[in-house]
Order: C-alpha cells, then sequence, then structure tokens
C-alpha cells in the first residue's frame, strides 16, 4: 500500500482523456531538487529513496470535472491520475516479487507476487513497488470506461494470473512459478496524487463557464 496516511479515493483522473483535458497540456516537472514534507517543510535531501513526481495540468473552459475534483480533495484526500505520459504509465518486462520470499524468482509453491517497476536508468538502482495497477475495466471521474489488459510471463512464456488487486498491486498467478523461475509482467498503472494546494486560480468565461489556468498536483507516498 502506498505509506501515505492520506485516504485515496478510488477515483481515476484519466489525463490521456481529450474530454477531462480539453484544450490543455499536461506536462511532467520533475522535483529532483526539492522535497516535500508531510509536515509542510521542504529540504533538499530526499527522505525517500526517490523523488516525489509532480505534474502541472491545465483545462479548458467547460471544465466541471476539475472543480468537483478539486471541491473534494483539495485539503487531505487523494485521487488516482492517469498520466498522459506513456513512460510515467506504461511498463514492460518488469520483474516481479515474491510475496514470501521477497526474491524475484519462483519457489514452485507461491502464487502472489508483487507488482513493481525497478529503474536501473539512474547511477544507482530505484525500485518502487506498484500499488495502483491498471487492470480490466475502470471508470474516471467524468462516467467514461476505459479497459487495459496486464501479461504475465515466466522466463519469458506468456501464463494466465486468476486476480491482480487493484489496491496493492499484487498479482496472483493462476499456477505457482517454478522453481527458478523469473516471473515479469507488462502492465499500465495509475499514480496516487494529491492538489499541492488548497487553492487553485480560475479565469470565469461567461455563466458556469470557467478556465483552469494550472493546477499542480504531487505523487502521493
Amino acid at each position: 500500500m502506498a505509506e501515505s496516511a492520506i485516504t485515496i479515493d478510488q477515483v481515476y483522473l484519466d489525463g490521456r482523456v481529450i474530454d477531462v483535458l480539453t484544450n490543455a497540456v499536461s506536462t511532467l516537472e520533475a522535483n529532483d531538487a526539492v522535497v516535500s514534507a508531510d509536515n509542510g517543510l521542504v529540504s533538499v535531501n530526499e527522505r525517500w529513496d526517490r523523488a516525489k513526481q509532480s505534474w502541472t495540468l491545465s483545462w479548458g473552459p467547460h471544465s466541471l470535472t476539475i472543480k468537483r475534483l478539486f471541491k473534494v480533495n483539495r485539503t487531505s484526500r487523494g485521487f488516482l491520475f492517469v498520466s498522459p505520459v506513456d513512460d510515467e504509465r506504461i511498463a514492460t518486462g518488469q520483474l516481479l516479487r515474491n510475496t514470501v520470499t521477497g526474491l524475484n524468482v519462483g519457489d514452485g509453491s507461491t502464487t502472489t507476487f508483487q507488482l513493481q517497476i525497478i529503474d536501473s536508468t539512474s547511477a544507482s538502482s530505484v525500485t518502487m513497488d506498484v500499488n495502483y495497477p491498471l487492470y480490466g475495466s475502470q471508470t474516471d471521474i467524468e462516467g467514461n470506461s476505459f479497459s487495459t489488459s496486464l501479461t504475465a510471463y515466466n522466463d519469458g512464456v506468456s501464463v494466465p494470473v486468476s486476480a491482480v488487486n487493484l489496491t496493492t498491486g499484487v498479482l496472483t498467478f493462476t499456477t505457482a512459478p517454478g522453481v527458478g523461475v523469473i516471473p515479469t509482467a507488462d502492465f499500465q498503472y495509475a499514480w496516487p496524487a494529491k492538489f499541492t494546494s488548497k487553492t487553485i486560480s480560475t479565469t470565469w468565461m461567461t455563466r458556469e463557464v470557467f478556465q483552469v489556468r494550472s493546477a499542480q498536483i504531487e505523487e502521493i507516498f
């Protein structure tokens, strides 16, 4: 599960859907230098093994969606953000962690494995558990349905799964991977996120029509 005590609503803000991001541009702003602590202070030293990710989003006119979401989640509640950036959403060939042994190999009896991402692009490898995978049919905050798939492998050979937990990211194989077998998976995932401010700037165009210039959200640990 996510480490933060913040309540995360099981509602998806699907950044890929044009109806949500009307005439908008969504860009990732890496927050590598400064990390916001839970007590509101900031530090140049990271408290975790990786930096938080943050995004600045903007919406065009007629965007009541962001207003409704902000009204409910602007203080101590989070939501699930589906990034429009492929590299922020799609994982391929990722090693799975055995929930019993903690290793990235099968033991012949354990069927449950944790979805994770191992980033080896930096000087030191960083491992991140994926707690909110996108699997099967979901519904975003506007009521639009979207569907995503997940494919699991044993030593590179596709195998069936019986379940995927959407709040822990634990995958259950139909048959336990054998001793020494390396399980991997291709999947998509959402980020637990929250608004970074209790206020957002809006421009009223006409009656009941407004534009959100920008709203920053950040990953919840």
